[in-house]
């Protein structure tokens, strides 16, 4: 069976072709899902992740005998299996809340078994993947109007994997979820593959996303050789030893790791994917992509970085200090520079992206509390602009700000929506991310880290101004022969874009509940 498993890969390899090279990693992929199958259908992954997996396979197999009009079956079907399984995070949070963390273990030999680990962080996170999923399944009804029983499935498939990841408690039961996130992400960036950009743009983000994995597996096969497990909390254990502290192996994992995940959550130098990725994909994808995508690596550095690598045991604060800077710095100045309105959104998303991981590098409570609420913030505000966007890009087909000029006084309520995003994002009081933002940069000045957290006000300043101007083309500027074509969009792509500007004005006026939400789980993950 190995050797005629050989000949197919040679046979395979003898093409020189994209198609071929993703048929042999679809193959290698095949392999290990068929091997894992007994382990996977016997484990409980607790009720929200029991959901997704759910909705994903029986939408697949609905898609198969849906076509043509039919397909809108597969379309609502996905909407409801996201619906209820927010529903559900939002029980099995309330739950974690009252009785403490889920562990679940796939076998008696807990140090090697694959774990399912939901505590208040991970359900915190999915809560904010599956939401965001809602919101760009919704918005996605009449902006997809072909081969929905490809995009619904693939979409769903993608969130359970996100999901997997945060509810991961090894990082063998991760990786396989992070492959199941990268593959059906790379699909969709290329769904409408019969344009050049969408190919390309999905290609180069396969072979950096591969070059990260590639960089997380040493880094693993590292941890595994110095400790003999890849389970979180037995490696938080072994690791507080005093022999793998100030360890050049131990050090070298870390930061083959953290590059790892910085290529997934678009950290400089390790960006240029992105900016490629938002033009070339559809807008809701886009809103998916910048909004949760990229925050499963935000996600996996908080995760090993407080649990794992404790700052207090390992003197990383310095090295994150300055990946932040340069992140922030390089997203908010070639936002500056962008005349297409998606670029322009991608980079700003990098930037941003240096907000959070600046706020884990801080290392305290408050700072940590600062990124994680950012995270959510940032989240909804980059999923109300892409989708605001892609209404806009779907009734006129120009990207072009100076094309869209006026455009506002022909789709006022979308253009609306957009704006708070904007002023949101531009660290306006009142509106969410100004608290998420205020939040890391006082926990900066009081860990007396004052250069760097001055550097992210003036940070901040720049995304001000380029924001601003994008407001300004769309609203005040006289209108284009292209924007005076343009028609207000269809209530249902607008129903989205209205939840996400009310989140952001109710978390901007009333902070308190989430402030103290994040609180809670900072304190929990960094004790």
């Amino acid at each position: 069976m190995l050797e005629r498993w050989n000949s197919q890969v040679l046979h395979h390899c003898h093409h020189g072709l994209l198609c071929d090279n993703l048929n042999i990693y679809g193959f290698f992929l095949n392999k290990l899902i068929v091997m894992s199958l007994p382990n996977v259908f016997s484990i409980d992954f607790s009720q929200t992740l029991n959901s997704l997996i759910f909705f994903t396979l029986t939408s697949a197999l609905i898609a198969i005998f849906t076509r043509g009009k039919r397909e809108r079956i597969v379309e609502a079907y996905v909407i409801v299996g996201f619906l209820v399984t927010f529903i559900l995070s939002i029980n099995q949070s309330s739950s974690i809340s009252l009785n403490g963390p889920v562990k679940i273990y796939s076998s008696q030999y807990q140090i090697i078994s694959s774990q399912i680990f939901v505590d208040q962080l991970s359900i915190y996170i999915a809560s904010i993947f599956v939401f965001i999923g809602l919101m760009s399944s919704i918005f996605s009804v009449n902006y997809i109007e072909e081969r929905k029983r490809e995009y619904y499935p693939l979409l769903i498939a993608m969130v359970t994997g996100m999901v997997g990841v945060v509810f991961s408690g090894d990082f063998v039961t991760l990786f396989i979820f992070w492959e199941m996130m990268s593959l059906t992400a790379y699909v969709l960036v290329a769904f409408f593959y019969n344009r050049w950009e969408a190919v390309e743009a999905s290609f180069k983000y396969l072979i950096m996303s591969t070059a990260g994995t590639a960089s997380i597996l040493f880094g693993l096969s590292l941890l595994y050789g110095m400790v003999g497990t890849l389970s979180f909390t037995s490696l938080a254990e072994i690791l507080r030893t005093n022999q793998f502290q100030n360890n050049a192996w131990t050090y070298l994992s870390i930061a083959l790791m953290i590059g790892g995940f910085g290529v997934n959550a678009a950290m400089a130098p390790f960006h240029s994917w992105l900016p490629d990725a938002h033009p070339a994909a559809p807008s809701p994808v886009s809103a998916m992509l910048s909004g949760v995508v990229i925050k499963t690596g935000v996600y996996v550095m908080y995760r090993i970085l407080t649990l794992v690598f404790p700052l207090s045991l390992f003197n990383w604060q310095t090295g994150l200090i300055l990946f932040s800077i340069i992140t922030m710095i390089i997203g908010n100045t070639l936002a500056m520079l962008q005349n297409d309105i998606k670029r322009l959104l991608a980079f700003s998303s990098i930037a941003h992206i240096g907000y959070i991981v600046f706020g884990l590098s801080i290392g305290t409570v408050a700072g940590l509390a600062g990124g994680l609420l950012h995270i959510l913030n940032h989240a909804s505000m980059k999923a109300l602009l892409f989708l605001s966007a892609g209404a806009l890009i779907h009734t006129v087909k120009v990207r072009d700000l100076d094309m869209l000029s006026g455009i506002g006084r022909r789709m006022p309520i979308t253009v609306t929506c957009l704006s708070i995003g904007a002023f949101s994002l531009a660290g306006v009081p009142g509106l969410n991310s100004f608290v998420s933002e205020f939040q890391i940069i006082t926990a900066a000045i009081d860990a007396k880290l004052y250069l760097f957290a001055a550097i992210m006000i003036f940070n901040v300043l720049l995304g001000a101004a380029y924001y601003l101007r994008v407001v300004q083309i769309l609203f005040i500027r006289p209108p284009t022969d292209v924007s005076q074509k343009a028609k207000e969009a269809s209530p249902i792509m607008i129903a989205p874009l209205i939840i996400l500007s009310i989140l952001a004005i109710t978390i901007g006026v009333f902070p308190g509940p989430f402030v103290e939400t994040v609180k809670n789980i900072a304190v929990s993950i960094s004790t």
